[in-house]
């Protein structure tokens, strides 16, 4: 999202939760090790359905995540290209500097699928509006930032941080 539009409109997204694995101790025989370190080796991907409803679905994850500050585990919902062009940490870094707001939630008000592998959904916060763009990936729908926002990561952290500033969009 893209830093001024993201301030302006008071950007901020639900907590992000971790998912820990515990179970009870199964038999320790040779035939039970082995099939425990097979099933751990060969997990089954399950990819996300190329659907209109799990476009949005991802959307509003990435949303949330967003909304609640989580700015790593938003990062991790881009696209390829997106990751490429601003690195996890400066995203975050961007975002911790310049004092995003976050705590309003996003609602994922519309959809479209324009093609196999790219959905436009429509959002709103607060009194702002905006779409964004899904990209369909690895078997699931990845969020990818619009151009403005490609063209600002484009300036790198440090820059983009001090233009933020300098033009008022970094909150307090």
């Amino acid at each position: 999202m893209h830093i001024g539009r993201a301030v302006a409109a008071g950007t901020a997204v639900s907590i992000a939760f971790a998912l820990g694995a515990c179970g009870g101790k199964a038999s320790d025989t040779p035939a039970a090790t082995a099939t425990r370190s097979t099933a751990a080796a060969s997990p089954t991907p399950s990819a996300e359905p190329k659907t209109v409803d799990a476009a949005k679905a991802a959307a509003q994850r990435e949303f949330d995540l967003y909304a609640a500050g989580d700015w790593a585990g938003a990062w991790d919902l881009w696209t390829k290209a997106g990751k490429a062009a601003f690195s996890r940490s400066d995203y975050s870094r961007l975002h911790t500097e310049c004092k995003t707001l976050t705590g309003l939630t996003f609602e994922i008000t519309n959809a479209r699928l324009e093609n196999d592998t790219t959905a436009v959904v429509a959002y709103k916060r607060s009194i702002a509006a905006g779409t964004a763009n899904m990209m369909y990936e690895d078997g699931g729908w990845r969020y990818q930032p619009d151009a403005s926002s490609m063209a600002d990561y484009a300036k790198g952290v440090d820059k983009l941080i001090a233009d933020s500033k300098q033009e008022g969009r970094c909150g307090d």
